[in-house]
């Protein structure tokens, strides 16, 4: 096997090239390891066969290039090795790891010493992926994993440990965040080894897991959450079987420090709330501003001040979504009962409003203490709803119990501080859980307590679709179907407020990406999850409106699929001609177009349908029924006993239900009956000229002389011999109450005139004898 180009070029790069520039060249150098793949992963065995290829040679110098390079006392060529040992690791496969050991010990001594950062980073990955692919050789672990291991992990605390108050990090934030990145990822890959250093690592960790602005150095979002996801995962490090026992007691302490700060920063406040668990609150000194945390091995950093300590609220808040979200090594029992004490704490404490006496005040703070609260407070309820929100993922169809709970803390908080878009955001995330798993079986009471949240959500759209402008009241009003009108007495003020400036519509309409999903996603959920009979039309047509002003498809689709019905059983008009209209080429509306009933798109016609009444009309014959069976009955009798054999009368049980079925059938189509044979005549054919309305009674009344009508027809049908033609049905024809039997005749089956009026002309002979 002939060496590739790449490696022949990469060996005389390194050897030809000046230490000092081979970082500039480190993309092009790693290209070329990239490409050589197959000579690095094949084993050795192999290569010594092919006694006359050069690859084997090749691949030797190049890790003999490497090894100079990190043994060597330039920084630029430490560097330079390290990017290529990461690309020969993730390309050489088992061959390359199983040599791996003497770049290990180099990469561990590199993080000791005062190399750049960035190589101290590079190299911080690196042993992560090479720690990462022992994992699945046992043999490795205990040869090279085992012995090295614990010197990492020294070397990563003696980076990212915390300096003292008020001195500013050694270490940039983001090599930080590297290296707690690592350990969270070795930690649950090699808890024993990791044990020792669990209880250090948690010491090192607290600056870093819920910071506040008094501290002196400044902690990003990104190194917030892996020092959060580190601190939970140091569970894995506990004896056998003792990981859920930890997880539960870290848990219990966070909560726990949760209402102490929380004390602290509601003292302004008489708080109403009564602990369920049997928390006890502590005692808080007025005279001295609110400080909390402290130096012991289980507190957090102390911080002093209000602001501080809403910081150090949300912080924790945070964290405790952070356990339901993080993987844990056994099963637990989440303590539910303690999170929704805590959150239902925190959400009745709410921003006081004009006229209302829903906060009671502590008459012993000052007032800006009070305003500073105001003003962290929304913040504070942010986090309690993320909870809520990390609950119910956590749970999923187990938190149904706690729908109804977690819904009035969200439409509370949300009532409070609507104003915030950062409120809104997270109330509609909330809003599209609890909706998901429990929004068709919401009471009525519920569903109009959304009306808020409703209302807020279609305005945000329509607002990111630039069809609300909060600087134009006639805008406003025309948004949400209500017109202003013109004042036409003069106005004395600045006239240039009436003009719009060039950025104000862009700005009036500017909404964040992730505000705009969330309101987008729960839109269609208010039409599809919620029970529409207990939505008021004014919602139900705010939400229409906002679908079809803003596009979207999903909440126009459900429109349609879930008609509105007024209390007296009224359908709304369906939305599904803006659907077809805006997508006209989409397969799931051409589908829905072609097979949705007049009924289901919400049409409602006032016309009389004959089949009203026919049950109460079919009763009423059953007794008629009866009655035929006792004739044939006594009729039959009659004739075995020789008396009379006229069977004419005798007719089966059920036989008028059938007639009367078959003149209601052909009253409402306006056609023959289908079971007879012939063709109707043009002048029978016909329609009548002027239909006249007719009352229920009325109508009655001619289902019976029709059914009667028939009846007679059948009779005489069954009295003459067949005829060889066909008998041709005539056209129902309606007949005035009180008309006389010969005459609701005209609307009867007449099978052939001569004879009747023969038998007419022998009833009357009768008659007369």
């Amino acid at each position: 096997m002939s060496a590739p180009p790449e490696l022949r070029v990469l060996c005389r790069r390194l050897a030809s090239t000046p230490v000092d520039d081979l970082p500039r060249l480190c993309s092009v150098l790693v290209d070329h390891v990239l490409r050589c793949g197959a000579p690095l992963s094949s084993a050795a065995e192999a290569k010594g066969k092919d006694k006359l290829s050069e690859t084997p040679v090749l691949v030797h110098r190049l890790k003999t290039h490497i090894n100079t390079l990190l043994t060597g006392k330039n920084p630029s060529g430490r560097f330079a090795a390290i990017s290529l040992i990461k690309a020969v690791i993730d390309v050489g496969g088992w061959e390359c790891l199983r040599a791996s050991a003497p770049w290990i010990r180099g990469l561990i001594s590199v993080l000791q010493k005062p190399d750049p950062f960035a190589s101290k980073e590079l190299a911080i990955v690196t042993l992560t992926r090479i720690y990462s692919l022992l994992q699945g050789y046992q043999t490795l672990i205990r040869e090279m994993a085992t012995p090295t291991l614990p010197d990492y992990v020294k070397a990563c605390l003696q980076l990212i440990k915390a300096p003292a108050s008020g001195k500013p990090l050694k270490t940039p934030v983001s090599l930080i965040d590297t290296v707690i990145c690592s350990l969270a990822k070795i930690v649950s890959l090699y808890p024993t080894t990791m044990r020792p250093f669990a209880a250090e690592i948690r010491s090192v960790l607290k600056a870093y897991v819920a910071p506040t602005s008094a501290d002196s150095a400044i902690v990003p979002q990104s190194l917030r959450e892996c020092s959060r996801r580190l601190h939970i995962l140091l569970h894995y490090t506990a004896p056998k079987n003792g990981s859920g026992t930890d997880w539960a007691r870290s848990v219990g302490g966070s909560i726990t420090h949760c209402h102490a700060t929380a004390d602290q920063v509601f003292r302004a406040v008489v708080e109403s709330w009564q602990s369920t668990t049997g928390h006890r609150a502590q005692t808080v000194r007025l005279e001295a501003d609110p400080a909390g945390g402290g130096d012991a091995a289980d507190e957090f950093p102390p911080w002093t001040g209000l602001e501080a300590g809403a910081d150090r609220l949300v912080g924790l808040l945070e964290l405790l979504s952070e356990y339901l979200k993080a993987p844990t090594k056994t099963a637990v029992a989440i303590p539910v009962g303690e999170l929704l004490d805590l959150t239902s704490r925190i959400t009745l404490v709410t921003l006081p409003t004009s006229g209302s006496d829903s906060v009671e005040l502590n008459a012993a703070i000052g007032r800006d203490e009070k305003a500073e609260l105001w003003s962290v407070l929304p913040e504070i309820h942010t986090a309690a709803l993320r909870l809520h929100t990390s609950i119910i993922r956590r749970l999923q169809n187990n938190a149904l119990p706690l729908s109804t709970d977690l819904l009035d803390q969200m439409v509370r908080v949300f009532n409070s501080s609507r104003h915030i878009p950062s409120v809104r955001e997270t109330t509609y995330i909330l809003a599209n859980e609890i909706l998901l798993l429990s929004g068709p079986t919401l009471l009525k009471l519920t569903v109009n307590s959304l009306a808020s949240v409703i209302q807020s959500c279609c305005q945000d759209i329509l607002r990111a679709a630039g069809h609300a402008d909060d600087n134009n009241p006639s805008a406003a009003a025309a948004a949400n179907g209500t017109s202003i009108k013109q004042k036409t007495t003069p106005v004395n003020g600045n006239a240039d407020a009436f003009l719009t400036a060039p950025g104000a519509s862009a700005a009036s309409t500017s909404v964040r990406a992730s505000h705009k999903a969330a309101a987008d996603a729960l839109l269609p959920l208010f039409l599809s999850h919620l029970p529409q009979r207990h939505l008021s039309p004014d919602a139900r047509g705010l939400v229409d409106r906002t679908a079809i002003l803003s596009n979207n498809k999903t909440a126009m689709l459900a429109s349609c699929l879930y008609p509105y019905r007024d209390s007296r059983g009224r359908f709304y008009p369906s939305i599904l001609p803006f659907l077809v209209r805006q997508f006209p080429h989409d397969q799931g509306v051409e589908v829905l177009r072609t097979n949705l009933r007049a009924a289901q798109q919400g049409h409602h016609t006032q016309a009389w349908d004959p089949r009203e009444g026919l049950d109460e009309l079919l009763q009423e014959h059953v007794a008629e029924d009866m009655e035929a069976d006792e004739q044939a009955t006594t009729a039959m009798d009659t004739a075995e006993d020789g008396g009379d054999h006229d069977l004419a009368e005798a007719k089966p049980s059920g036989w008028l239900m059938q007639t009367v079925k078959d003149a209601v059938g052909s009253a409402s189509t306006g056609i023959a009956n289908q079971f007879f044979a012939g063709e109707a005549t043009a002048a029978e054919a016909e329609p009548p000229a002027e239909e006249t309305s007719l009352t229920p009674l009325k109508r009655k009344g001619e289902l019976i002389e029709a059914a009667n009508a028939k009846r007679r027809a059948d009779k005489k049908a069954r009295e003459i011999p067949i005829m060889s033609k066909a008998p041709e049905p005539a056209a129902p024809v309606e007949a005035d109450e009180g008309e006389s039997d010969s005459e609701s005749d005209a609307g009867s089956i007449q099978i052939d005139m001569t004879l009747d009026d023969e038998e007419e002309e022998e009833e009357d002979d009768e008659d007369d004898e």
